[in-house]
């Protein structure tokens, strides 16, 4: 019986030796993938600084590198709060589909049904454009208000953040509902994909028009409270200004302006830290939660590419995935979520040009080979 007793111990010793050094094998192999990957990210011209973000089962992994101002030093780090742009989008996804799943809104509803006077404008052939057409770039919107803005980023030159900064500057939530009356569609809504910041800010205006709230309430409300997302806003307050970093525009070697976002802010205007981006992949890996499933459907599916509410809906030997990329004329950054992985992963760099995406998102796809692969 001692004998028997003995080797029962002896097993648990042994299985449970094996299960830490499983979990701690896991853990190496997520911190290696992020610190190697992240050097290779910092080498490339132009690039000063990322931070990258990654939550495995549960399991939080952040790495920072580079410096934030160039020649300065300064280190990112889990507390550094960035504009993190049309992500943003994904936020303003989940706030619908909370309001689809509370019957507050129809995806079939003409936005019309919203909007103060008349916009006859705001149909083709008959088809009005409908809240599920702003969620998937498929209302035949421009792709910003005011029209001058579209042309700011085909120059590419150093005056770019100066010029988009002064446009928008002048322009308010008035003026861009007298535009959107002066917008003529050139194709039936729903049939062709086309990117439209001006469909997610109309988003922006039929929420607050719904709830009676401000943006900033409506996020805190929803899901920033219950997930301590302490850090997020559109508006953040001086404590938050001043972990704000500010970033390069390409080669530029003067910081670029924070945008203004004095429309409704729900195409790109939120800011929000490392720290609170882990925390909403544990949201977007909620998949019991009804609204972020809801948030995950797909609304449009031209077979090479499908549309959740604003999020890119992807399938492939990873499984499921969602992701989404963000930019302003200082940051860029990029989200994906895979659920059946439980793995979600952000990154982030205060350096903006053509070539960042790309850059980015080979950098996330290097990570997560290394992490499925292991």
């Amino acid at each position: 019986m001692k004998h028997q007793l003995s080797l029962i111990i002896l097993s648990f010793i042994i299985l449970s030796q094996k299960a830490y050094s499983q979990d701690k094998s896991d853990s190496e192999v997520v911190s290696k993938a992020i610190d190697k990957h992240g050097k290779d990210f910092l080498k490339n011209k132009d690039i000063t600084s990322v931070s990258i973000g990654v939550l495995k089962d549960g399991e939080v992994y952040t790495q920072h590198f580079g410096e934030l101002e160039k020649g300065k030093g300064n280190i990112p780090s889990n507390e550094s709060i960035y504009e993190v742009g049309s992500v943003t989008k994904t936020m303003t996804g989940y706030l619908v589909a909370e309001a689809v799943v509370a019957r507050k809104i129809k995806l079939e509803d003409d936005i019309r049904l919203y909007l103060k006077g008349d916009y006859p404008n705001l149909e083709y052939n008959n088809k009005p454009v409908t809240i599920k057409h702003l969620l998937t770039h498929t209302s035949g919107l421009p792709m910003s208000l005011p029209t001058e803005l579209n042309g700011v980023f085909e120059s590419l030159d150093e005056n770019v953040p100066k010029e988009y900064y002064e446009i928008e500057k002048s322009y308010d939530k008035e003026k861009f509902l007298a535009d959107l009356k002066n917008v003529s569609l050139t194709v039936e809504p729903g049939t062709k994909y086309s990117y439209s910041n001006t469909g997610a800010e109309l988003i922006g205006y039929v929420l607050e028009k719904v709830y009676r709230k401000s943006l900033d309430r409506l996020l805190k409300e929803s899901f920033l409270d219950e997930y301590e997302m302490l850090s997020t806003a559109i508006e953040l307050n001086e404590t938050q200004t001043r972990k704000l970093v500010r970033g390069y525009w390409m080669s530029n070697t003067t910081l670029s302006p924070i945008l203004l976002n004095q429309l409704w802010a729900t195409a790109g205007g939120i800011k929000m830290n490392l720290t609170d981006m882990i925390r909403y992949m544990e949201l977007q890996l909620n998949t019991e939660d009804p609204i972020v499933s809801e948030s995950h459907k797909v609304l449009y599916d031209n077979k090479t590419l499908k549309v959740a509410y604003f999020w890119r809906a992807w399938n492939d030997k990873y499984g499921p995935s969602y992701n989404h990329h963000g930019g302003t004329t200082g940051t860029q950054n990029w989200l994906f979520i895979f659920p059946d992985h439980k793995l979600g992963i952000s990154i982030i760099t205060n350096q903006s040009g053509p070539k960042t995406p790309n850059l980015l998102s080979k950098t996330v796809k290097k990570i997560l080979k290394d992490i499925i692969k292991a």
